[in-house]
């Protein structure tokens, strides 16, 4: 039933999730204004210290990111982490750190693909040093190629 989703009530729906922080500024207000006429709209977040959640892009009805903010003061925040509800699932996003270490792991595999294949094509000789192992089919082809170029 995520059709409902609306800025205004996409961090209710987001306290639902196990991404929730309990002990977060939000809850807080959210526990200290639910049996009073004073709503939460009337505190301001930005007076308290610590862990908070804050919507930071919307895209209705289908998309919002929410962003979990450590407050040291009302001006300075540190972001820890961002997560996005996608068609009424809540998702993390995953940290720069990791898509780059998984980006630059996969590139070491290929690479090191690449050398051992080049390895075993490769052949030593003490007497001639390193060479390259040529199938029958790759020398006839290289001395066909060789033909053509002196004939031109």
């Amino acid at each position: 039933q995520f059709n409902g989703l609306r800025p205004d009530n996409v961090l209710e729906y987001f306290s639902q999730s196990p991404f929730w922080d309990s002990s977060s500024n939000n809850a807080v207000l959210k526990m200290q204004t639910q049996f009073n006429d004073l709503q939460q709209a009337s505190y301001d977040l930005k007076s308290m210290v610590g862990v908070e959640f804050s919507v930071t892009h919307q895209e209705p009805p289908s998309l919002f990111v929410i962003t979990k903010f450590r407050r040291a003061s009302p001006t300075k925040v540190t972001p820890i982490a961002v997560y996005y509800i996608l068609d009424g699932n809540a998702y993390e996003a995953p940290s720069v750190h990791s898509i780059v270490s998984t980006r630059a792991l996969s590139s070491i595999k290929q690479v090191e693909k690449a050398f051992a294949l080049a390895r075993a094509h490769a052949e030593f000789h003490p007497a001639t040093g390193y060479s390259w192992a040529e199938s029958n089919e790759q020398k006839n082809a290289r001395k066909a190629a060789l033909k053509d170029i002196q004939l031109s």
